[in-house]
């Protein structure tokens, strides 16, 4: 009888296919800070901020609200961020033409703050309904 030796024996394999190389995905787009559009009260910087961290804006909101209560610097950075956070509509835009609408807009909900707040102002001491001279 023909005895196989277990070095003899020679295992009956077929290479295993390599699989066929996938392309690499492509890196995704990376993060970009804006003033929201979609998340604005006042000028949108803290709905931008919440979207950017991926938190509740109304939690960026109340923090900010706190600061102001307890240091007051917050009102700072909040007018620093307004004007060089882009807003969302111009991030596509050229960098100037970007900027120049930032500041556009900035001034703009500003004044309009300011017109509301003293409109309020006049109704709350009755002097936006006198007439003045009679």
């Amino acid at each position: 009888m023909d005895e196989q030796r277990p070095q003899d024996i020679q295992p009956e394999w077929q290479p295993i296919a390599q699989p066929a190389e996938t392309p690499p995905l492509p890196p995704p787009d990376p993060k970009r800070l804006y003033r929201s559009s979609d998340q604005k009260m006042f000028l949108g910087v803290c709905g931008g901020l919440g979207e950017y961290f991926d938190i509740d804006p109304t939690l960026v909101r109340i923090i900010f609200a706190a600061s102001v209560l307890l240091a007051g610097a917050s009102l700072a950075v909040y007018a620093v961020l307004a004007l060089i956070m882009p807003s969302e509509a111009s991030l596509e835009a050229d960098p100037r033409t970007a900027a120049q609408n930032t500041i556009t807009e900035a001034s703009e909900e500003v004044r309009k703050g300011v017109d509301l707040a003293v409109s309020r102002v006049k109704e709350m001491t009755g002097r936006g309904n006198r007439d003045v001279g009679t």
